[in-house]
This record gives C-alpha cells, sequence and structure tokens, in this order.
C-alpha cells in the first residue's frame, strides 16, 4: 500500500493503534486524515502514522493529551520553543512524580506499621470494634486540605 494511501486500519497497523483510538484523536484534534476517497473512507499518509508514534511515546513518558496537543502546536513555531517546553513539562512531571513517589512511601510505612501491630480477632473481639480493628485503630491522618488552615 502506497505510504500516501494509508486506510485507518493499515494506519492502524503500521503503529499499533487501534482504530477507535485513531478515531478518538481525530475527535481531540491531534490528528487529521489528509482528505477522502470516493468511496468516503478517510486516507492518511506516513506523515499520520508518525504523529501516532509520537503520540504514542510522549503518553509513554506520562503525558496527557492536552500536553501532547500543545506540544504538536508548539512544533509549529520551530524546534527550540518546542524543545524549551518538553522540558518544562518533563521538569513538572518529575516534580510531580516525586511527590507521589513520597506520598506512595508513606502510606506503605504506615501498612506495614499496621502490620506490625496487627489485632488479631480475639483481641478484636474484646475491644469491641465495629468493623475492623486494622483501620479502627488506626488514627486518621491529616489531609492535605485539613493541613493547609492550621
Amino acid at each position: 500500500m502506497a505510504l500516501e494511501n494509508l486506510l485507518i486500519g493499515d494506519l492502524s497497523g503500521r503503529t499499533g493503534v487501534s482504530v477507535r483510538t485513531i478515531r478518538y484523536y481525530e475527535q481531540e484534534g491531534l490528528l487529521a486524515p489528509s482528505g477522502r476517497r470516493s468511496s468516503g473512507y478517510r486516507v492518511y499518509t506516513e506523515r499520520d502514522a508518525e504523529k501516532l508514534r509520537f503520540i504514542r511515546q510522549a503518553k509513554n513518558f506520562g503525558l496527557t493529551l492536552k500536553e501532547i496537543r500543545s506540544i504538536m502546536r508548539c512544533s509549529r513555531q520551530g524546534l527550540q520553543p518546542c524543545c524549551d517546553l518538553v522540558r518544562q513539562l518533563f521538569n513538572r512531571k518529575i516534580t510531580e512524580l516525586e511527590g507521589k513517589i513520597s506520598e506512595m512511601t508513606q502510606t506503605r510505612d504506615r501498612l506495614r506499621g499496621r502490620l506490625r501491630r496487627w489485632v488479631g480477632p480475639r483481641e478484636a473481639g474484646r475491644r469491641g470494634y465495629a468493623v475492623c480493628p486494622q483501620i479502627e485503630s488506626t488514627k486518621p491522618s491529616k489531609s492535605r486540605s485539613e493541613e493547609g488552615k492550621q
């Protein structure tokens, strides 16, 4: 099949992106078919396949479709502004991930602590817990919004 005359199924096969996802990306403005055949079928090019590969790779880096759309728009201004935007997005992602890792580490440590202080069924029955002593006997931690109020 010619590289400038791909049908959506061919494009899907070339890129590993499902037909449904390709249509979704079209709705979201990330991809536009190059045209249509007289039969009404969408026609794509190798450039469209490259865009889909780019989107897949960007998603692998944790970028959202909104961020990917921004990068694609910015790329029209040239390589420097586009690379500057990507650096900014990557730095923001790293900061977000570090925050999530910290929260997950704290949660893991609380779970390990709970396992070390496990309340057995007999003891739980004597203490009269409503549902589960492993959870009820833990002081609730303050949410971030509550911490900010103090």
